[in-house]
């Protein structure tokens, strides 16, 4: 497990939230956006209280989305922006938003195994559009230049929707203490 005391949380924001403007077209209604919902989450996290920290996380999270310039995810710098200036700022600043809880009164602590998989799924999602028209111009070599954003958008769909119905279908299972008797 990760522990993260609260001064690095309130860190992680400040850095989470210039990160994502350092990605975007920085208006002057864009930095008002940023801060005011960077601002938000740092009060919903200082006084414990998750629906404030969330709201100024889609404060954020709409803002960044609105003023990144992706115009096609098929190229490697594109992919890159959006994966380094949106996907995984906005992630982590929604796992900070969420974990902001009342009467809170130890550190909060990240599991390895689910992060990793929450990460990966997210990076699959995001290169699908790239790996499915890569193995479809191998079929039709001009296929990439019909394809519009609206159907690359359409292909990351279909992937999350596939990822979220393989990740739902493992039937968790509650581990037993030792020596404990199996309930009938």
């Amino acid at each position: 497990m990760i522990s993260f005391p609260r001064w690095m949380r309130y860190a992680l924001v400040i850095l989470l939230v210039t990160d994502i403007l350092v990605f975007s077209r920085a208006t002057t209604l864009t930095i008002m956006g940023m801060v005011i919902g960077t601002a938000v989450v740092l009060l919903g996290l200082a006084y414990s209280y998750r629906v404030a920290a969330f709201v100024g996380m889609l404060v954020v999270a709409t803002v960044a989305g609105a003023s990144v310039e992706i115009p096609t995810l098929t190229e490697l710098s594109s992919l890159l922006t959006a994966m380094l200036g949106l996907l995984l700022p906005t992630f982590a600043l929604a796992w900070l938003a969420l974990t902001a809880e009342e009467k809170q009164g130890r550190e909060v602590t990240l599991m390895r195994r689910p992060l990793g998989i929450a990460i990966a799924f997210a990076i699959l999602a995001l290169w699908s559009a790239p790996l499915t028209i890569l193995i479809m111009s191998l079929f039709v070599p001009n296929i990439a230049l019909r394809l519009t954003v609206v159907t690359e958008a359409a292909i990351m769909l279909i992937a999350a929707i596939i990822g979220i119905v393989i990740l739902t279908r493992k039937d968790p299972t509650v581990r037993k203490a030792a020596g404990e008797e199996p309930a009938e």
